[in-house]
């Protein structure tokens, strides 16, 4: 029961933003930043983001409409 976890540090709302852009290629407008600041990270993504994707590509990964 010795398991090793890492520990994530906190990103900041714009980090946070660059994070989706870069890994995700989901684009943040400015004016939707604070959906960030009024809801954590995971409530935001997570159980949503199927709902706004335009299918699967041929590796089972969601996509996005530009």
């Amino acid at each position: 029961m010795n398991e090793k976890r890492e520990i994530k540090t906190y990103k900041s709302i714009d980090e946070m933003v660059e994070y989706l852009y870069k890994s995700k290629k989901i684009i943040v407008d400015d004016e939707d930043k604070h959906y960030f600041s009024e809801r954590n990270y995971i409530s935001l993504i997570n159980p949503y983001k199927q709902f706004f994707s335009t299918g699967r590509n041929n590796k089972g990964k969601l996509i996005y409409k530009n």
